[in-house]
């Protein structure tokens, strides 16, 4: 416990000596840092991020999609690699 008291009093002494700007800027970066580190923080966002990012990934498959199937990209991959032995 004497390391995370030590580290709030080094906080505490930079943002007296810094300029108002300055150290309010360092507080938020400080409050930033914390609030990526809180383990329900991380799990709400990621959770959130996930189901933004699947949502995003829906609507461009809608908007790109033409109902055709076709050789998947794997298969395309390794057309383009026997054509590159030959």
């Amino acid at each position: 416990m004497k390391a995370m008291t030590a580290l709030a009093s080094e906080l505490d002494r930079t943002l007296q000596r810094l300029d108002a700007a300055t150290a309010s800027r360092l507080e938020r970066l400080v409050r930033d840092a914390i609030e990526l580190v809180r383990p329900e923080a991380l799990t709400e966002e990621s959770d959130g991020e996930r189901d933004e990012w699947l949502s995003r990934l829906d609507q461009l498959r809608s908007s790109v999609g033409t109902g055709k199937s076709g050789p998947s990209t794997e298969e395309i991959l390794q057309d383009l690699r026997a054509e590159d032995g030959e």
